[in-house]
């Protein structure tokens, strides 16, 4: 069975190539690597997990805001812990998007295509 990853993937790519739009999906490894990856390659978008390792998914979107070339980046962060308050953790920060699991992919549509 696919993990809930790979199918958001493949429906994302099916829902992309509806309206013609090129999207292409990188996973990382932990939060380092997204940071890593941030910096050496273009994105028009970021989805972060709360449970990264080996610090919070918070702790990277401070990183990525850090970088003031990353600013503009959109970020979807989300929790599959819906007593995590999400907002509180990332309020600092613009366009951080914040959503609970059983959500995440409407968001992702909402705000990508």
């Amino acid at each position: 069975m696919e993990n809930w990853a790979d199918s958001a993937r493949i429906n994302l790519e099916i829902v992309a190539g509806k309206y013609k739009i090129k999207l292409k999906v990188i996973h990382a490894e932990n939060g380092e690597d997204v940071v890593q990856q941030l910096n050496a390659i273009n994105f028009d978008g970021v989805i972060m997990d709360y449970n990264m390792e080996p610090y919070r998914g918070d702790k990277y979107i401070d990183d990525i805001r850090f970088e003031e070339h990353l600013g503009h980046i959109p970020i979807i962060f989300y929790s599959q812990d819906n007593t995590t308050d999400l907002d509180s953790l990332v309020e600092k920060h613009a366009n951080v998007v914040t959503v609970y699991r059983p959500n995440l992919e409407d968001k992702i549509k909402e705000l990508f295509f």
